[in-house]
């Protein structure tokens, strides 16, 4: 077995819970990303001072808006936490009365019209305002005829997802937001997990969506727990007046400001960092991983990257037909299991082990190809 060469961390383990090395891009269940230095200090130094948080909030949604050309933006807790603002924002507005009756409906709007092949865990999030979700379409695709049949006069937004993996067999963002405007309704996009490239955070705006909420915690490379949301400033102002500090459905949606400032220092640097050389980085970082994982029969080993399943490289590992091995489960438990442990992803739907040199450290990749190829070789 290949000994573990992650250094000891003194706080996990006097709390008792062992470091592993995070190999499976930025899921949340292994802690997202990891922030940068810069954005830690910026942390650190908020910390030491106090400050009216709404005008704190004010001022980074400020920027917020400037890098993603939105009328106005805020910070949330996360890009569930603008899904959830944006339902309440668009049934409530600024109604004060409205707002404290969430999740109770009475008087509102309250359907949300969205796509049955965009659903999900994340699109149950709509319904904590109250709204219920009407599904357009089936689990693969949707046209505009039946977008256009599912809006009426208690339809309250359009939710869109964009993500990979997500079909996109359906009207493009400019279309529904064309079908969705033409009743007069606005469209809410979830855009948590589209970045790269960093163009997009300005693309949707462009687009014509009126709210797009985006995760602080994924390759932004902010504190895990923020997100972003952004869009008409209406909007924003009512998806404010549903959150934290005030006493509504969002109050437990709470945003400290070390966590603002740190969303607002990784923004400076996500928007400045060379992002295609960053890209190439990965590609080389997961060479060692491609080359100990060579000769094995009956798996079929490449590094991919597309617009579509992996908007970063991956080293992609197909159990084939001729697999007589482990199954993927078993494989991506054992990695957790083992030592050093290690967090992988596994596509059920292609049979495919997937490592993202994301999150990996130097000498990080040589450790997991060895440890994936023992577990891989287990009969």
């Amino acid at each position: 077995m290949t000994e573990s060469r992650l250094p000891i961390n003194p706080i996990y383990e006097e709390i008792g819970v062992r470091p592993m090395i995070h190999a499976g891009g930025t899921n949340t269940d292994h802690g997202g990303s990891k922030m940068r230095p810069e954005v830690i200090e910026a942390m650190a130094q908020a910390s030491q001072s106090y400050v009216p948080i709404a005008e704190l909030s004010s001022k980074v949604g400020d920027f917020i808006a400037q890098l993603t050309g939105a009328e106005a933006g805020m910070v949330t807790a996360g890009a569930g936490s603008g899904i959830v603002l944006s339902a309440a924002a668009c049934m409530t507005g600024t109604d004060k009365a409205k707002i404290l009756q969430l999740p109770g409906t009475r008087g509102m709007k309250t359907e949300i019209v969205i796509a049955k092949a965009h659903r999900g865990g994340y699109s149950h999030m709509y319904t904590f305002s109250g709204a219920s979700l009407v599904e357009v379409g089936d689990a693969y695709e949707w046209t505009m005829d039946e977008l256009d049949a599912s809006i009426n006069d208690k339809t309250a937004a359009v939710a869109y997802l964009l993500a990979p993996r997500v079909s996109r067999r359906g009207p493009t963002l400019r279309e529904t937001v064309e079908v969705a405007h033409r009743h007069g309704v606005p469209v809410i996009v979830d855009a948590a997990a589209m970045l790269p490239p960093k163009s997009n955070l300005g693309r949707y705006i462009a687009d014509g969506a009126d709210l797009v909420t985006v995760s602080g915690g994924k390759d932004i490379r902010g504190p895990q727990a923020t997100g972003m949301l952004f869009g008409r400033k209406d909007l924003v102002a009512a998806a404010l007046a549903n959150h934290s500090p005030n006493h509504a459905i969002g109050r437990p949606h709470k945003v400290s400001r070390e966590e603002m400032v740190g969303l607002w220092m990784a923004l400076k640097l996500y928007v400045e960092h060379d992002e295609q050389a960053e890209i190439a980085g990965y590609r080389v970082a997961l060479g060692p991983v491609v080359e100990a994982l060579e000769g094995i029969d009956g798996v079929e080993v490449a590094i991919r990257q597309d617009n579509f399943r992996f908007f970063l490289p991956n080293v992609v590992v197909k159990l084939t037909s001729d697999w007589n091995g482990p199954s993927g489960p078993d494989v991506k438990a054992a990695m957790m299991d083992g030592d050093p442990r290690i967090g992988i992803r596994f596509d059920p739907d292609h049979n495919e082990l997937e490592i993202n040199a994301f999150n990996m450290q130097v000498g990080e990749p040589e450790i997991v190809g060895l440890r994936l190829r023992e577990e891989l070789l287990q009969r």
